[in-house]
């Protein structure tokens, strides 16, 4: 059974609790955990901290980013998957350069699973020599990159591992409705597309929601 982990901040629990978690449940998702970033560590840090923490079973875990909604069949998809690294959002990266095969795949953290072995000697690797060396932070910027991290490692000492890229997209990044970068506006082709859970509906909703609720601050929403 796969494990849902949903990184967080404090601002957007909102949309955690009243769309993202319900959407899950929906399908059927019940072993959903929420970790929220209440120190403001920054994408990178806390992505660390979490990998460091996770159970040490034999299950992989999905991450989710605290922006995205699911597709119709995520669920469906999400379990026929208990191995390697599987990616199911398709970084512009990707995408721009039609590298959408296993091994041109980029580690993009809006949905992606990781095995909770693979997920704790990055967390080692990073604690024990990257955060070390300053010529890893040249990607950083505001603590963010742990997608650009993860891709180091796993080049580094994981090159054998199987992956996988998953096209069309499990996951819509909507960090443009929810203030976050605006980077879904160029970063998502349509052809990454999938058929999105109450996609049109619930943007729709989610959009009328945050005008009348002062840009989603409202945590009673």
């Amino acid at each position: 059974m796969a494990n849902y982990l949903i990184h967080a901040c404090p601002e957007r629990m909102w949309y955690v609790d009243n769309y993202l978690v319900p959407s899950l449940r929906n399908q059927g998702i019940n072993n959903i955990i929420v970790s929220c970033d209440q120190l403001h560590l920054g994408n990178l840090e806390s992505c660390m901290k979490i990998f460091s923490s996770l159970e040490d079973d034999g299950y992989g875990t999905w991450h989710l980013q605290d922006d995205v909604i699911i597709c119709r069949n995520f669920r469906e998809i999400t379990e026929r998957y208990d191995y390697g690294v599987v990616c199911g959002f398709t970084h512009s990266r990707s995408a721009n350069t039609g590298f959408v095969l296993p091994d041109k795949m980029w580690y993009s953290f809006p949905c992606i699973r990781i095995s909770n072995g693979i997920a704790k000697e990055c967390s080692q690797w990073y604690y024990s020599f990257a955060k070390k060396y300053a010529k890893y932070y040249e990607w950083v910027h505001m603590g963010k990159c742990d997608d650009n991290f993860f891709y180091e490692f796993m080049n580094k000492y994981c090159s054998t591992l199987d992956v996988l890229n998953l096209v069309p997209n499990l996951v819509d990044h909507i960090d443009y409705l929810l203030g976050g970068s605006m980077v879904n506006q160029y970063r998502n082709g349509e052809q990454f597309r999938s058929a999105y859970f109450e996609d049109v509906d619930l943007v729709d909703q989610l959009a009328n929601d945050i005008r009348r609720n002062n840009n989603g601050t409202n945590a009673s929403l």
